[in-house]
């Protein structure tokens, strides 16, 4: 796994949880985000701690079906 500068490992961890916390807000469990996104559990944990080494895609997925996509289109400004 690619060693992050700091700066980039806190924006990972911040993303991750208000992903975390969208997902509580909306009552889904992990295993529901999982499936509905097309990722694996293991691959939501690791967006839900902002590790590292989860391709952007998987964020993708997981932010559209909580519904936030909105912020993957902000990306391209």
């Amino acid at each position: 796994m690619a060693v992050l500068l700091p700066r980039i490992q806190d924006a990972l961890e911040s993303v991750g949880e208000n992903i975390r916390l969208a997902r509580l807000r909306r009552k889904l469990t992990p295993q529901q985000v999982a499936e509905r996104a097309g990722i694996n559990r293991t691959t939501l944990w690791h967006v839900e701690k902002g590790t590292g080494g989860v391709y952007f895609a998987g964020y993708s997925q997981v932010l559209l079906v909580l519904g936030l996509e909105r912020f993957v289109a902000n990306c391209k400004e």
